[in-house]
């Protein structure tokens, strides 16, 4: 079972941010099981803006947040378990909060050594 961590760009005009996910693939580089994947969106260095995000089979994104958060606020919709991760694939999020889908592009691949 291969962990990887998936590194997609987001095709955007205004600051695009990176979302990295860990998961594991199987040989068709499709999630190997359905359980939930986590990983940040955004940039982990410094005050920049960086969301923690969990991956839901049903294709939930939960960002998590404090109790009193709008719904919307909190979920989004992406589905990766249905979905081969090979470099250029690209994948949508949809946004309830700004009601946009923003388009991400596998830009790398790496295996984690575990």
């Amino acid at each position: 079972m291969p962990l990887v961590r998936v590194t997609l760009d987001q095709i955007t005009d205004f600051d695009p941010a990176p979302m990295v996910i860990t998961l594991a693939l199987g040989s068709d580089n499709k999630p190997l099981q359905l359980i939930p994947y986590s990983g940040w969106w955004g940039r982990p260095k410094g005050n920049n803006w960086l969301r923690p995000i969990i991956f839901k089979p049903d294709g939930w994104v939960d960002f998590g947040g404090d109790p009193e958060d709008r719904h919307e606020e909190r979920y989004a919709r992406m589905q990766i378990f249905d979905r081969k991760f090979e470099l250029g694939e690209s994948f949508y999020l949809e946004d309830f909060e700004e009601n946009t889908v923003t388009r991400f592009i596998v830009k790398k691949i790496d295996q984690l050594d575990v």
